[in-house]
């Protein structure tokens, strides 16, 4: 019994810290669509690759990339193709120069901690007035 309570306890702890973070992923997926591509780049940086085919471009951030002074990524020098694995990253897809929908994928999964990759990769943009 005693085991039983100290694992809810735990787990009602754990889901409360990664509960902001998951709050920040989401508000991102609809807060950010229908802005201008050039404000993703001003919180976030420089994307890792743009994408572009049948004139529709994905912008892709991973939280493996490396970052400048100001905490925001650089496309170059390119991840670590094993930390690329293990990264957060948020495809924007982008029509004449706007948002239309924005994806995640927490390559690590949802334990320990991870989702504050995902957070912090957005956190600026989403706290935008």
């Amino acid at each position: 019994m005693r085991q039983l309570v100290l694992s809810l306890i735990c787990g009602c702890f754990l889901a409360g810290c990664g509960a902001p973070h998951l709050h920040t992923v989401r508000q991102a997926k609809t807060d950010l669509v229908g802005e201008p591509v050039a404000t993703i780049e001003q919180c976030i940086g420089e994307p890792q690759f743009i994408n572009t085919a049948a004139g529709n471009e994905v912008w892709r951030y991973s939280s493996a990339q490396a970052l400048d002074t100001g905490d925001r990524t650089l496309a170059t020098p390119k991840p670590e193709p094993t930390a690329d694995a293990r990264a957060c990253v948020f495809d924007f897809y982008v029509v004449d120069g706007r948002v239309t929908r924005v994806r995640s994928d927490n390559r690590a999964g949802w334990g320990f901690g991870s989702i504050t990759r995902c957070s912090r990769l957005v956190s600026r943009c989403v706290a935008l007035p």
